[in-house]
Formats: C-alpha cells, structure tokens, sequence
C-alpha cells in the first residue's frame, strides 16, 4: 500500500516583494515533489500571477486588493476568499495551511481555516518592527494571526529567540527552519578573477535598518585605498546625503521599485553583495544573492549570520563598522582565489538550501 503524502496549502495575498518570487518557487518545488503534495493561494493582484508557469493544478488564484484603501473596501473578496478556502481544504484534504507571510486579512482566516480541521501556521518574518519601516502597522495587525497558530515558524534562531523575548509567542510554539535560496535569474556565474575592478552590490528597499550610508563610506575607503571596484545600488526609498557620495563614486544608481527582470539584471552584473545592516532578522537580499551563486558580506547582526556560513558561503563582518566591512570586503577583492572558493561553496551546499528543503522541514514542523 502507497502511502498517502502530507497534503498542505501554502498561503500568499500579498503584491509585490520578495515573497512573490519566494511563492512562485513554492509552486515550481511542490510540482516535482515526491514527498509532499499540495498548492499555493495566491493573490491575482500579484505582481506577474498571470504570468505563472503552467502549474494550475498547484495554484489557487483568489481576488485581495489593489490598493491600502482596497483593504477596507473588499470585504466582499475577504468573503468569498473564506468560502475558497474552506471548499480548497476539503477537496484536497488538506491537513496544514502554511501561511507564508500573514497578511492583513490573515486574523479573519485562521479560525475558518481551523473550522476545517485543518492546522494553522505562520511564518513570523520579524519579531518587531524595523526602524524606518513604515509598513510596521499593518504588519502588527496581520501577526495578530500568529497568537492563533497552531505553529509559529521562523526563519532564523535570531528571530525565534526575539519573539520570546517580547513575550508574544510561547517558545513551545515556535520552531526555527530556514530562509531557502531566491533564483531570480538561471544564467550560470562566472567567478569574478581578479582582472577587472570588483563590483559591489547594494540592492533592496533603502530603509534605516540596511545601513546604506556604512555602504556607502566602506566604498569611499576602499577607493581611498586603492582597492579597484564599481559600485551599484538598486532599490526603493530616500537616498538622502548618499545621493551626491554615491555620484562621485560613479556608481550606477536604479532608485525605485524593481521589477524581477530587474533584480535578476543586477544580481547578473554584479560579482559581490553587500549587506551592511545595522539590524536584521534574516534577509531576503541573501537568498537572492546565493540563488544568484554571489557570494556575500555581511554585518554580524540578527540571523544573518545563520545565512551566511563565513567561509563556505560568503564572509561575516567582525563588526557593524565601516572598517570591519571594509576589511572583509577588501579580502575579497584582493584575493580571486578565496572569491572562487566561496562561489563553489555556495553551489555545493545549494540543495540544503532549496525551496523544496525549506517547504519539507516546514511541513513537517507545522504538523
């Protein structure tokens, strides 16, 4: 007798981010698996669902909104989506709902999910709200869904270890599995070799937390020295002082909202990312970077250094200072042959870092 797989239904509603591409991984992984089965909810008004491969079986399109004011005036979409749900579960037997990120509307659904006989859980992507995100509300309201979950998941022991602190989730209720790997692009990596100057990425939103003047002055030094690099920054948000230093630096600048195309560009013409936050709880940035085969520098700071294996993977900084940046940046600048060892670790140690890795370990913890 075939014994029958864990059935689970992944959750999405959001529309744009990181977390579109981490959900359409999500399908790619559960149609090949052999170990779990299941689909993914997702939000028509995302970015490119319309563009989704041909895995209809695996998706589950509901309408959300299209706009902040849509939140309050599409309750008749929040309806319908609860009834979606309620006849998806019973049609595929589903025994967990993961939801990937909880969403504004993520409070309302917990206890039709759990009305279903299903289990309910979350995914606890920050503990408290980042500094200069202004984001910050709304997402205390959807992780309202958190202290109704079955399980909490984190995606770093740094978080976990947060949320107890704060006191909002028993530590019985969570568990630690990991951020898998985000493949923007499919073009094979050439290792950067030392024949032409390094290039330094900075790519994501530009809030407080990401420290983009550290990266900023950790460039200026490293030209100051001697050391050869191009610069570039890529995303979102108030430049501010850094707009004139990055300017007389030539640094390519692409100030606004990135499309996936875009992403995979940069991460495509860049040979090293820099993550130079002053605070974080794990990063989308890194899983970007490694399912891009880029190594990376970062600060010592949240879960980055549960992303970064120093040494395998990419280098931790020894501290959150301009000269501790610098000087790990500037090892590997000056030295192609540890940049290529880095490149190779990232890829022989890329399944345990797989989407279908991380959705295994997550079933398996949410049941």
């Amino acid at each position: 007798m075939v014994a029958q797989l864990p059935s689970v239904m992944l959750m999405y509603l959001g529309r744009r981010g990181a977390m579109v591409r981490f959900a359409r991984e999500a399908v790619e992984a559960l149609a090949w698996s052999k170990a779990i089965q299941g689909c993914v909810v997702l939000s028509r008004q995302a970015e490119g669902f319309e563009s989704l491969p041909e895995r209809r079986d695996h998706v589950v399109g509901v309408d959300t909104f299209s706009s902040a004011v849509g939140a309050l005036t599409s309750l008749r979409n929040l309806f319908h989506l609860r009834r979606t749900l309620q006849a998806e579960i019973k049609r595929r037997k589903v025994e967990v709902v993961i939801d990937l990120m909880p969403h504004v509307w993520s409070p309302a659904l917990c206890r039709t999910i759990r009305q279903t006989g299903a289990r309910y859980a979350a995914i606890a992507h920050d503990a408290t709200a980042h500094p200069g995100d202004n984001t910050g509300y709304a997402s205390r309201w959807a992780n309202r869904s958190l202290l109704k979950a079955d399980r909490v998941l984190v995606l770093s022991r740094a978080t976990g270890r947060q949320l107890e602190e704060v006191g909002s989730i028993a530590a019985g209720r969570i568990t630690t599995v990991f951020h898998p790997d985000l493949n923007y692009t499919t073009v094979k990596r050439i290792p950067w070799d030392g024949t032409r100057p390094m290039r330094l990425l900075f790519l994501g939103r530009i809030l407080p937390y990401k420290g983009l003047p550290l990266f900023v002055e950790v460039a200026e030094r490293l030209r100051n020295a001697g050391i050869p690099i191009e610069v570039g920054v890529f995303g979102e948000g108030d430049l501010g002082s850094c707009n004139s230093r990055l300017a007389a630096l030539g640094a390519a600048v692409v100030n606004r909202w990135l499309s996936e195309d875009e992403v995979a560009a940069a991460l495509a013409g860049y040979d090293l990312m820099v993550v130079s936050h002053i605070e974080a709880s794990q990063s989308g940035v890194v899983a970007a970077a490694h399912g891009a085969g880029m190594p990376v520098v970062a600060t010592p700071v949240g879960g980055l250094p549960e992303q970064v294996e120093h040494g395998v993977t990419g280098l931790v900084a020894r501290a959150v200072t301009v000269t501790a940046i610098a000087e790990a940046v500037e090892r590997l600048a000056t030295n192609p042959e540890l940049y290529g060892n880095l490149a190779a670790g990232i890829e022989w140690s890329r399944a345990s870092r797989s989407m279908h890795a991380f959705l295994v370990a997550a079933v398996n913890a949410a049941l």
